[in-house]
């Protein structure tokens, strides 16, 4: 299930995290974004950190077409 929740996002990686843990089930919920090319779920690849280990940027590699893209913020959800 995919959430949509760009506030927690943000939060995420303001706090330098790559997961944001569900408060009802205590679930982790990992930040991922959908890939440009072909619109599967991609995973996080490599991470850029900013002052106090804040996540500044965030690059993507897609499992099924093997594309490597820097996501956008907007693009971000959680899984």
């Amino acid at each position: 299930m995919l959430v949509q929740d760009k506030e927690a996002v943000k939060q995420a990686l303001t706090a330098g995290q790559l997961s944001v843990t569900d408060p009802a089930t205590g679930y982790h919920r990992a930040i991922g974004a959908d890939c440009p090319t072909d619109g599967h779920a991609a995973t996080v690849w490599r991470v850029v950190r900013g002052s106090g280990q804040a996540i500044t940027e965030l690059t993507m590699h897609c499992p099924l077409c093997g594309n490597t893209f820097t996501a956008t913020a907007e693009s971000l959800f959680l899984r």
